[in-house]
């Protein structure tokens, strides 16, 4: 408001003004024609004339200066041409007494009086146009100042979108809270809803804001899953919720060294696009079944404390569970059960073995222990730091079988004692019989041993032999004459298996007879012995010139040695007759003559 100043006291020499005075003692003083009030309420102007006389003559006038500012207004257009039009309860509104709303379409002027409701409502018939409504306050005894300015906005004919009105977020705290986001609309009430049923719900609150919202429901159990819904309501009462956001709850516990997580199935599968479970914040696992619900989680160290939270997502929406926090420990550690040794040439052994617990950032002392086959002096050869497997080069697997026991200490510093012994094969032959030693090379159980058998050629057999400790090698004509073998122990759980020392065989089928001998006594060449190997059966006689037996024997190590009925026979030449069975049984009968010289 513009108020002109002007001074009716004759001859004055000098004319001040106080403009906004308040009564205090020493106001301070401006010369002017005129001031522009830019607030409304009443004011006091204070007048101060020096005469040429020397008097100083003062005046007071009151100005009341009223409001001119438009309104704040807001509509709601409902469809149909129907509009809601609402006057913002304000200063400004507050000091008219009524408002005038022209309405755009030449339909008469309507006055609204200033009240608890200050709203209207009007219905367009045209409403391909876009008319613009004007709202102006209105004062109703005052001649100077009858109105402010007019407050315009023009109607655009489309309902309110109450399905924007969506959770984005939520997010389950340590305390019991949940912190919800979710956009909303300018004017348009919104109440923040949670049940624990899903049937019944408790409104925790409302809003009017547009854009997006954040809103903390506090109280609440963070053990409880709570289902979050938003119920919007436009000024044309039209109503609707929003979609139902479940929130998370995610629990755990330490079991062997390992933390095992669950949390609840997300309420709907209905827009479900993952689980992202997250270990100090940086996501561990994805799971994008709704149904997988469990994890557990080996990347742990025993006596670490790691902190999870589980994370739904549901398209665009994120529905986050309170932090737990879980320190890995091991109640009762676990024996070694799993564990494995293996001859990988004639001067190598390799030990394996599962320590229980263990994972990438776990760390365990494994100590080895070694005796020979049948002693129980045990002598420590080496303790791993972190490693499960090892390479004893002080053997000879082909003439000694070597036991193993294992022990480790875990990450928490619990140690346990040494497993039983698992033993390395030592496979041997006699003729066309391989065996072997009855100590078991695997620790978690023998499924089976099996022969591998490799000819010169490449061709390579595996045959299954149970758990026996013997076989008998099968040949025929067709056969290679040499072969290797090994056996082979399979273990009932997957990931271990040990083999034996390589034996080679060579089919021979000669019989070495020497064309002399010596019974001298002197201890060399005193008797005569049919040589030979890998024979099923044997029969060797010794004939005089007259063709009578004068000695005979089935077994490989007895020979003559050169006596008749105990007495010495006389030097001369002899006859022998050898009938045997080869390995492929075959019957072959040898004869010849030899010397018996003294």
């Amino acid at each position: 408001m513009l108020v002109k100043i002007s001074n009716t006291v004759p001859d004055p020499i000098a004319v001040e003004y106080v403009l906004d005075y308040k009564g205090n003692a020493n106001p301070g003083y401006i010369n002017l024609s005129s001031y522009q009030y830019n607030t409304a309420g009443n004011f006091t102007i204070l007048q101060r004339v020096f005469l040429s006389s020397g008097k100083i003559a003062t005046a007071c006038r009151n100005v009341k200066v009223y409001e001119s500012q438009p309104v704040n207004a807001q509509y709601t257009s409902c469809g149909g041409g129907k509009v809601n039009l609402v006057i913002q309860d304000n200063k400004i509104s507050q000091a008219y007494d009524q408002y005038e709303i022209n309405w755009g379409d030449n339909s008469p002027v309507e006055i609204v009086a200033k009240g608890a409701v200050m709203a209207a409502e009007h219905y367009y018939n045209n409403t391909s146009a876009s008319p613009v409504v004007k709202v102006i306050g209105l004062y109703n005894s005052n001649s100077a100042c009858t109105r402010g300015r007019p407050y315009s906005a023009t109607i655009s004919f489309q309902q309110a979108q109450l399905g924007n009105i969506q959770i984005k977020a939520v997010e389950m705290r340590g305390d019991g809270s949940i912190r919800l986001h979710y956009l909303g609309l300018t004017a348009i009430p919104t109440s923040i809803q949670y049940s624990t049923d899903g049937i019944s719900y408790i409104t925790a609150g409302s809003r009017s804001s547009g854009g997006t919202q954040p809103y903390d429901i506090k109280g609440l159990n963070a053990k409880q899953v709570y289902r979050l819904k938003l119920s919007s309501e436009d000024l044309c009462s039209g109503k609707m919720d929003s979609k139902v956001i479940s929130s998370m709850v995610l629990t755990g516990k330490s079991e062997d060294g390992k933390n095992v997580l669950t949390w609840n199935q997300y309420g709907s599968p209905d827009g479900f696009k993952s689980y992202d479970l997250l270990r100090d914040g940086t996501v561990i696992k994805s799971f994008t079944s709704v149904s997988e619900v469990t994890y557990t989680d080996e990347d742990v160290q025993c006596g670490s404390y790691s902190e999870y939270q589980i994370v739904a997502r549901i398209n665009d929406v994120t529905s986050t569970s309170a932090p737990i926090g879980i320190k890995a420990e091991i109640a009762v550690p676990k024996p070694i059960q799993q564990a494995s040794v293996s001859v990988m040439s004639d001067n190598s052994v390799t030990i394996k073995a599962k320590i229980p617990g263990s994972g990438p950032n776990s760390t365990y002392d494994l100590s080895i222990e070694k005796a020979e086959a049948g002693s129980s002096d045990f002598k420590k050869i080496i303790t791993l730091y972190n490693q499960n497997e090892y390479s004893d080069l002080s053997v000879k697997t082909d003439e000694k079988s070597y036991c193993y026991r294992l022990s480790y200490q875990n990450s928490c510093g619990q140690k346990l004692p040494p497993t039983q012994p698992i033993c390395t094969i030592l496979l041997k032959n006699e003729l066309t019989k391989l065996f072997w030693n009855s100590e078991l090379p695997i620790l978690g159980g023998l499924k089976e041993y099996s022969i591998i058998q490799k000819g010169t050629s490449g061709t390579q057999q595996e045959i299954p032999v149970q758990k026996s400790h013997g076989y008998f090698i099968k040949l025929d004509k067709e056969s290679e004459l040499e072969f290797d073998f090994q056996v082979k122990a399979i273990s009932s759980v997957p990931g271990f298996e040990s083999f034996s020392n390589i034996i080679s065989y060579r089919r021979n089928a000669g019989v070495f007879v020497p064309d002399a001998f010596t019974p001298d006594g002197n201890g060399f060449n005193d008797v005569l012995l049919a040589k030979s190997t890998q024979l099923k059966s044997f029969d060797f006689s010794v004939f005089n010139r007259w063709g009578e037996v004068i000695f005979r024997s089935n077994a490989l190590a007895d020979g003559w040695d050169g006596k008749i009925n105990g007495a010495d026979a006389p030097t001369g030449s002899y006859i022998y007759k050898v009938t045997f069975t080869d390995d492929i049984n075959q019957t072959v009968e040898k004869s010849g003559t030899f010397m018996l010289l003294r």
